[in-house]
């Protein structure tokens, strides 16, 4: 059973279950409906990500920001045709300062998207394009409809 098969049933899997779902459940769901591999390829994924786990575990402490960021991250080489990791240590000190700036940006906007989720799933709208009540969308598609001029 290929990823294509298993996301389809995943949401067969969220139609029966309702909106709150476990990673036990669902690998659960995956084992039942015989989505993983033979013992030996499963084995061999597991140790991967594990080690994948272990490489993001690695962190480097700036001193200047105080902040603690990955050391390794991976990427794509396309002349080799596989993953590779970069160590921020080996890049220049300019270089990779530029990298902590960005990063820190990113890290607070990130925070602030996740912390809007969290609100969201929690039952609190504070934004405008959280989707309402259904009735009130149709209301707003119905207003909002093209008036035919250009």
């Amino acid at each position: 059973m290929g990823p294509a098969e298993i996301v389809a049933s995943l949401r067969e899997l969220c139609a029966e279950r309702g909106p709150r779902l476990t990673t036990e459940e669902i690998v659960t769901w995956i084992d039942r409906i015989g989505g993983f591999e033979t013992e030996p390829e499963l084995v061999a994924y597991a140790k991967k990500m594990k080690a994948r786990q272990f490489a993001r575990m690695l962190e480097y402490e700036d001193e200047d920001t105080g902040l603690r960021i990955k050391r390794l991250w991976s990427f794509y080489d396309e002349g080799r045709g596989r993953r590779y990791y970069a160590d921020i240590l080996e890049m220049p000190e300019d270089q990779r300062r530029r990298l902590i700036r960005q990063y820190a940006k990113f890290v607070k906007e990130l925070r602030a998207v996740r912390k809007a989720m969290t609100d969201y799933f929690a039952g609190q709208r504070f934004f405008d394009f959280y989707p309402g009540d259904p009735d009130e969308e149709e209301t707003v598609e119905e207003t909002s409809a093209p008036s035919g001029r250009i």
